[in-house]
C-alpha cells in the first residue's frame, strides 16, 4: 500500500499528470491501483536555495528494506528528474507502516490486506 509524498517548489501547473500516471504504475506492482496515494505539496527550499528541489517519504506495508529502498530511490528519483527537472536536490524517507495501526473506511485495513491474499 505505497504512499508517496513529495513536497517541492516546482509549481502546481508544472507538475504533469504524466508524473502522477507513471508514478502510480510504478508502485503499484504487487498491489491494486486503488490502494495507491500520490500527494504533492508545494513551496519550500532546500539548503537555502530556491532551485528545484523536493523532500519526498514513501510509506508502504510490508516492502520497505534497504534493498528494496534503493530500488524506490532510483525508480522515484529518475522520475521526478524526468517530469519535474529535479537533480541532485532530491531527500527521500522510507516508513513502514505496521497494517494494525491503518484503517480504510471505518474497517481496519488488515482485512483488505487479508482478503487480497485469499483471493491469490
Amino acid at each position: 500500500i505505497p504512499i508517496f509524498l513529495v513536497n517541492t517548489n516546482i509549481a502546481k501547473t508544472a507538475v504533469p499528470v504524466a508524473l502522477l500516471s507513471e508514478a502510480t504504475e510504478e508502485l503499484a506492482k504487487g498491489y491494486t491501483h486503488n490502494y495507491i496515494k500520490l500527494l504533492i505539496y508545494q513551496l519550500m527550499t532546500f539548503g537555502r536555495k530556491t532551485a528545484p528541489c523536493t523532500y519526498c517519504s514513501l510509506h508502504s506495508i510490508g516492502a520497505i528494506s534497504e534493498e528494496q529502498n534503493l530500488q524506490y530511490s532510483t525508480l522515484l528519483c529518475g522520475l521526478l528528474n524526468k517530469h519535474l527537472g529535479i537533480s541532485p536536490l532530491i531527500y527521500m524517507n522510507f516508513f513502514e507502516m505496521v497494517v494494525q495501526n491503518l484503517a480504510w473506511d471505518k474497517t481496519m485495513f488488515k482485512v483488505f490486506i487479508e482478503a487480497y491474499h485469499a483471493k491469490k
